[in-house]
């Protein structure tokens, strides 16, 4: 992405109608469509306060240093506007969900996820072949009713989470506190690293299983801040 050079000298934290807003030397900080940023966590928004004043004087500076201002840009401008599109988005995912099709004995954790499901009344079909799964109507009405459950900032990361993974199951097991981070990324990598094993050292698979390792780590801080309020 393009670069931009910092151009303010102060960053603080504004509060304007119960919303917590950075402001870069008094202004309030507009996003791409032109949403004013301001969260409803003091927590968040003043962990982007720290984002912004990191940036060196002077130096230029791109969007993927501010990854909790990209995550709040899209809670505020795509999820904030209509919540149940952002959940229908998220369910298509889970329709057909990388984590239903097994090429072999599921570890530990999958098997733990899927526990965890069938306590949320979520039992997915899955299958060890390539064609299409059809899941229940069951199980499309149980994950819309824990869909409903998540909130503005629970969706935002879910979106993240569940485009690095290509799970909305993992995601969802993750973001609920089902399993670690670890245990999250450590499944979500279980196909480089057999690739990894096969053709040995490939950089584009390390870059891949690092970035995926980041969003991960950049997505749950951004929710740890909205959850303290």
């Amino acid at each position: 992405m393009s670069s931009r050079k910092r151009f303010w000298k102060n960053v603080t934290l504004g509060e304007q109608d119960g919303l917590f807003r950075p402001e870069l030397d008094g202004r309030p900080i507009r996003l791409p469509k032109g949403e004013v940023l301001a969260v409803a966590s003091r927590a968040l928004g003043q962990a982007i306060v720290a984002e912004w004043s990191r940036i060196p004087e002077e130096e230029s500076f791109t969007p993927e240093q501010l990854p909790l201002t990209r995550i709040a840009g899209t809670m505020i401008e795509r999820i904030r506007p209509d919540l149940i599109e952002a959940r229908e988005a998220l369910l298509r995912h889970g329709l057909d969900d990388g984590l239903c099709y097994r090429k072999e004995k599921p570890d530990s954790t999958v098997e733990r996820i899927f526990e965890w499901l069938a306590k949320e009344g979520i039992q997915p079909s899955v299958t060890d072949g390539l064609m299409p799964i059809t899941q229940s109507g069951d199980y499309i009405t149980g994950l819309e009713r824990l869909l409903t459950r998540q909130n503005e900032a629970e969706l935002a990361v879910l979106g993240v989470l569940t485009q690095s993974f290509g799970s909305l199951l993992l995601a969802l097991a993750l973001v609920s506190g089902a399993i670690s981070k670890e245990d999250a990324v450590s499944v979500a990598n279980a196909d480089e690293r057999k690739q990894l094993l096969v053709w040995g050292r490939d950089d584009e698979l390390f870059r891949v299983m690092t970035t995926r390792e980041q969003d991960t780590t950049e997505a749950l801080t951004f929710l740890g801040f909205a959850r303290e309020g």
